[in-house]
């Protein structure tokens, strides 16, 4: 073989060597670099059971689709933030004993830092029951104030930052977060009352409880929540969507005092 054969040989094998490195470069490294896609916040139908359905789970959203999975779902909820300014009305029902239950209705305002809830309960003689929450986001501490239709005696008290669900009467979907994985038998994209959710299901706790939860994809508020020992729901609650909030002065106590003053824009 001939020295310039020999070179065109050697140019071809060149030649070959660099496209494979290319080639490698264009696919290989993403494939070795670990990235994980964007969650989706899809609205596939979810039933009663909590079973998700087969439609597209790509329907609500513009990123790469990710499961959400038992497994997954905690890393899911920990991406959500809860608006800074809604409001929304949501529904309480529990079990008073036997097959009898007794609802809670609540309006809740919540501006930045703080929340206001009225609540009417039925169950209790002491009629509408006022509450205000201020929360420091940095600190998770803060402070409540509570009055009832009537009775301008207000009792206030430190809060952390569960405050604001404990008052509405609503389980703190965020303990999610805190279960060990194998609590979680069942998760999901699904819908609850119209609205696109994530559904978790946990196991049975000590105390006998199975725990249900509806996150809403499009804002992280809790949608829908069953508590259910021994077979029967022993808690329940729904939730409007959230509008944006509009009406001023609703974290004033009954004497005049302004808590604060939401800012009109």
């Amino acid at each position: 073989m001939g020295m310039e054969q020999k070179n065109k040989v050697f140019l071809a094998l060149l030649i070959a060597l660099v496209m494979v490195v290319a080639i490698l470069s264009s696919f290989g490294l993403n494939f070795f670099s670990g990235d994980q896609p964007e969650i989706v916040l899809p609205s596939p139908v979810i039933t009663d059971s909590g079973e998700q359905s087969a439609d597209d789970p790509t329907a609500g959203g513009g990123f790469l689709p990710v499961d959400v999975t038992p497994e997954t779902v905690q890393s899911v909820i920990a991406t959500l933030e809860r608006p800074e300014n809604y409001y929304r009305a949501i529904t309480i029902e529990v079990a008073t004993g036997g097959d009898t239950t007794g609802s809670f209705y609540a309006q809740v305002w919540v501006d930045g830092a703080w929340t206001r809830v009225e609540m009417a309960q039925p169950l209790r003689a002491m009629g509408l029951q006022y509450t205000i929450i201020y929360l420091d986001k940095d600190t998770g501490k803060g402070m409540l104030y509570r009055w009832y239709g009537g009775n301008n005696s207000v009792k206030s008290w430190a809060v952390d930052e569960r405050g604001a669900d404990l008052a509405q009467h609503i389980p703190t979907y965020e303990e999610v977060l805190e279960l060990e994985p194998e609590r979680i038998v069942e998760a999901g994209f699904g819908e609850r009352d119209g609205m696109s959710c994530i559904y978790v299901e946990t196991d049975i706790d000590e105390l006998g409880y199975l725990e249900r939860y509806w996150i809403s994809t499009d804002n992280g508020l809790l949608v829908g929540a069953e508590t259910e020992k021994e077979g029967q729901i022993v808690l329940s609650m729904t939730s409007t969507e959230a509008d944006v909030l509009q009406q001023e002065g609703n974290f004033t106590l009954p004497d005049g005092t302004v808590l604060y003053e939401p800012d009109s824009g």
